[in-house]
């Protein structure tokens, strides 16, 4: 017996439940409604079974990981739009596991090695937050996306519209797009796939094609053009030009070459692609909260001057050797990540063979999804789960760290690139706390307008 669910409309099943916006909501209320952690819904004959709590999504993803790790089929996303270069998004099997293989020996093992460029780089945001406040979200991406176009391709991000920050967010916009399930009938019909673009209906197909030139270009443009800049001799150190000379110095060897260019250049444009825009979006996060809880700003602020300041001036900008003297700061960025997860539903897992669960059936090409959202509100962890709260880390309770259990994903299909990103949000936090007040535009009366806590529709949040 499947777990219990949302009644079904005759043929659609769940389809326009689903469809809606906050649907990682209203899976957390069906849980509540039938009484268990795992609810099921039906979609013209495609089973979808949520998990909606940590010991849930624990059991099943990581316990029993083996049948979980792949991922389904998204014939909109990958096949029509060209996402299958994306090792998150790739079935399980020998080329996901090269695939990450690669990511992880070349991109975690150095943390020293970004750390330095996001020292470097955190202070180009501060100067563009001080002389353009009002830009602010387009200074979060520049700073997210210049680190990590410095750090894969070498490429030295001028501005805000620099084509490669631009190319970016386009494309990370219509993958989040054709993300939210039930977002487009070929996903539910993989063979509508095949139809020409003429015939009436077939809007996705023309939408598609242009959405996979943005892909198709995210691979290849900042790839071919540091391989050129290498071949030159004028490649500045980078993950692409470290491959690609261990590359060479191995034929000049006589030996086959170490990687593939198909492994370079999709393990490159999958940090381009995954980095930039959720770190972005977390970010913006922070200065929400920051705007809505000025005394948690001002509690962290005094923990920084502590740090750092000499007779009340400020001495220096904090570095990564701070970060085990700022508790307070770190709880703030743990909550940034549970108050408003960037991935509420994180990415589909598909069941591999037929399995049971608390007593239910998970049938084999099950869509499995992890309700990432309703594990970081469960008022058991986390009371008052709404209220921006950092000091629920500092209680000396065994709290678990929400990027352990949810903002970044489950199991073996976690995300790769999680330390990177984290210093990326971390040092951004200190530097823009140990600088700025964060406040309240005022109206023409002058009195503050609070802002309101609204995100957008999409699966990236």
């Amino acid at each position: 017996m499947l777990p219990p669910g949302p009644r079904r409309l005759p043929i659609l099943g769940n389809l326009i439940d689903i469809s809606r916006d906050m649907i990682h909501v209203k899976a957390r209320d069906w849980s509540r409604m039938f009484g268990t952690e795992v609810i099921s819904l039906r979609v013209l004959g495609n089973v979808i079974i949520v998990l909606n709590s940590a010991r849930a999504v624990s059991d099943v993803f990581d316990k029993r990981g083996s049948n979980y790790s792949d991922r389904p089929d998204l014939p909109m996303l990958v096949d029509l739009m060209g996402w299958d270069w994306t090792f998150a998004l790739m079935r399980y099997g020998p080329r996901w596991k090269e695939h990450r293989r690669v990511f992880h020996t070349h991109l975690n093992h150095n943390a020293k090695e970004h750390q330095q460029l996001q020292g470097s780089i955190v202070l180009e945001l501060l100067r563009l937050l001080w002389h353009y406040p009002g830009n602010y979200p387009d200074h979060l991406q520049h700073y997210t996306g210049h680190i990590i176009l410095k750090r894969i391709y070498g490429h030295a991000v001028k501005d805000y519209y620099d084509p490669y920050i631009q190319l970016v967010k386009e494309a990370s916009a219509s993958a989040s797009e054709a993300a939210v399930p039930g977002a487009f009938f070929v996903d539910l019909f993989p063979s509508l796939k095949y139809i020409p673009e003429w015939i009436p209906g077939a809007g996705f197909k023309r939408k598609a094609r242009l959405w996979r030139k943005l892909s198709t270009a995210m691979v290849n443009v900042p790839y071919d053009t540091t391989k050129a800049n290498f071949l030159k001799g004028e490649a500045n150190s980078c993950f692409v030009a470290t491959c690609l000379e261990a590359n060479a110095m191995r034929c000049l060897a006589g030996e086959d070459v170490l990687l593939t260019e198909e492994l370079i250049k999709n393990t490159a444009a999958v940090a381009y692609a995954a980095g930039a825009d959720t770190t972005a979006a977390t970010l913006k996060t922070f200065l929400l909260a920051m705007c809505l809880y000025p005394e948690i700003q001002q509690r962290a602020q005094a923990e920084l001057d502590t740090l750092l300041c000499l007779d009340g001036h400020l001495e220096r900008l904090p570095t990564f050797s701070d970060r085990k003297n700022l508790p307070y700061l770190n709880a703030i960025v743990k909550e940034v990540l549970r108050w408003i997860p960037v991935l509420p539903f994180a990415v589909p897992h598909r069941s591999m063979e037929d399995d049971t669960y608390s007593g239910f059936l998970i049938p084999k090409d099950s869509t499995v999804i992890g309700n990432a959202w309703a594990i970081l509100h469960d008022e058991a962890m986390f009371p008052s789960p709404d209220v921006f709260s950092p000091e629920r880390f500092l209680d000396g309770t065994d709290i678990l760290d929400p990027a352990d259990i949810g903002a970044f994903g489950f199991g073996r299909r976690s995300c790769a690139g999680k330390e990177m990103a984290l210093d990326t949000i971390w040092i951004a936090i200190a530097s823009i706390l140990a600088i700025f007040n964060v406040s309240r535009v005022k109206d023409k009366l002058g009195n503050e307008v609070v802002p309101e806590i609204k995100v957008n529709f999409g699966a990236i949040r």
